[in-house]
């Protein structure tokens, strides 16, 4: 049902999960739970999901493929890095400066937005280094056959 291959697939499969997302986790916890308004909600989730689809090709040019059954796990490593990264940084900055204006609000998202970024950065130099030690191991194996 799922065609690997078709990247229509996969921005169909990324809009159909955030609006799952948005029934379940917004809707639910958030707007009854939590009591914030839909709108605030809703243009979370619109840009989370924005920031999927804007990084899902990326993601799929990383794929597995037949010619390649193990992908390119650097590419989409970075692909998932900047994702989530992307996502957490709307997250820290939109909620509490959008519901709560007080000192302990900014202070929160200030350092979020400052562990999301260093985290971030580090991610990448880790998957730079295991991606190159990875690649000079296969030359190494390769030039000793």
């Amino acid at each position: 049902m799922f065609n690997n291959d078709r990247i229509s697939h996969w921005f169909v499969g990324a809009v159909f999960t955030w609006v799952i997302v948005f029934l379940l986790w917004g809707l639910l916890v958030l707007h009854l739970w939590l009591k914030v308004p839909v709108a605030k909600v809703a243009i979370l989730t619109g840009l989370a999901c924005a920031v999927q689809l804007a990084v899902t090709p990326w993601l799929f040019s990383a794929r597995a493929t037949r010619q390649n059954p193990n992908g390119m796990i650097a590419r989409r490593a970075r692909a998932v890095i900047v994702w989530f990264s992307v996502t957490a940084l709307l997250f820290f900055c939109y909620f509490p400066l959008s519901l709560h204006r007080g000192s302990d609000s900014r202070l929160f998202s200030t350092i979020a937005f400052a562990m999301t970024v260093v985290l971030g950065l580090v991610a990448f130099i880790i998957v730079g280094v295991v991606s190159r030690r990875h690649k000079d191991s296969i030359r190494l194996t390769n030039s000793t056959e």
